[in-house]
């Protein structure tokens, strides 16, 4: 008898499908935007970083770091819609989560846990991010 064996990995990908799936549209879209901004908000604090010393030397405008994150912001919220949400181009054809959908929600759950990390570190050694 030949049995077909799941990898555990790919088991656990459908049962996020499923998870997602079952989350209503407007639930969804609002995970997006929680997604987004999480993302959104760590990026800034590396902008900042990267950019704080030509700004202070004034080799760099002061908004810089603020639109690059906008734009970034823009760009992920794009993806991040696209992955939940979905264009829904065909009526017929209903938005299915997928791959896509489990990454950026695996990203969002890495990014909130980096985001507390980053939250206890700064108020364990006295500043916040």
């Amino acid at each position: 008898m030949a049995q077909s064996h799941q990898s555990p990995a790919g088991s656990r990908v459908d049962m996020w499908i499923t998870r997602i799936n079952r989350v209503p549209r407007l639930g969804r879209v609002v995970l997006s935007l929680l997604i987004t901004l999480e993302l959104v908000i760590l990026l800034s604090v590396i902008i900042d970083r990267t950019l704080i010393d030509a700004v202070v030397e004034g080799d760099v405008d002061p908004m810089t770091p603020a639109l690059i994150a906008a734009v970034l912001g823009v760009v992920i919220y794009g993806i991040s819609w696209w992955a939940l949400v979905g264009f829904d181009a065909d009526p017929g054809d209903p938005w299915q989560a997928g791959l896509p959908a489990v990454v950026m929600v695996g990203a969002g759950i890495a990014g909130l846990v980096l985001i507390v990390v980053l939250a206890l570190f700064g108020l364990a050694f006295g500043y916040v991010l």
